[in-house]
């Protein structure tokens, strides 16, 4: 009887530390998911908000990321975004037959910045830059990414993402090869 009191108590204290370690833990992962817009001719004439010849989108969750929060300042991205390049807008100063289908994969680091500037801790901007393998028909490319975004935290766990990535290819003579990704996502902490 004596064992099994003790045995008792032995589990009991484990599974009281095991919850106290586990609500004492600081959220590791955010998951996003959200739409996207491509713009593949940013620069044409200097109109880089020209929504309505430049811009691709579906409408339709376009886009999903995993991060990784390294520390409170750093995280690792993984992000997959599919859209739609329009033969009604410009793509790299020229016209396309038909739709083509666009598939993204992206890798990039996060650099979170606002908590030295900004005393708003449910605003919290980054600088993000990387690696992204892009596709469009037949046109395969890699590029360079660069960027700002910034998540609004509507409590500890829940938050709006909008981002900005410029992605530099790296071969030049494709129909895929400098463009412009904006984003909005929802994200979840845990």
């Amino acid at each position: 009887m004596k064992n099994l009191v003790v045995l008792f108590l032995l589990f009991s204290t484990l599974a009281v530390v095991s919850q106290e370690s586990n609500a004492n833990a600081k959220p590791k992962w955010i998951l996003g998911f959200g739409s996207n817009i491509i713009d593949n001719t940013a620069t044409a004439h200097d109109q880089y908000l020209n929504a309505s010849d430049q811009w691709n989108y579906v409408p339709t969750v376009s886009k999903v990321s995993f991060e990784r929060i390294m520390s409170e300042q750093f995280s690792i991205e993984g992000s997959i975004g599919i859209n739609e390049l329009s033969s009604d807008k410009m793509q790299n100063g020229t016209t396309l037959k038909d739709d083509q289908s666009y598939f993204g994969f992206d890798l990039n680091g996060k650099f979170y910045f606002g908590k030295e500037f900004i005393k708003y801790t449910a605003f919290d901007p980054y600088i993000v830059a990387g690696f992204g393998l892009n596709k469009v028909g037949d046109n395969e490319n890699q590029s360079s990414n660069l960027g700002l975004g910034f998540n609004l935290w509507l409590n500890s766990n829940v938050g709006l993402r909008l981002q900005t990535l410029g992605k530099y290819g790296f071969t030049q003579n494709t129909l895929l090869n400098n463009h412009i990704q904006h984003s909005a996502e929802l994200v979840l902490k845990f």
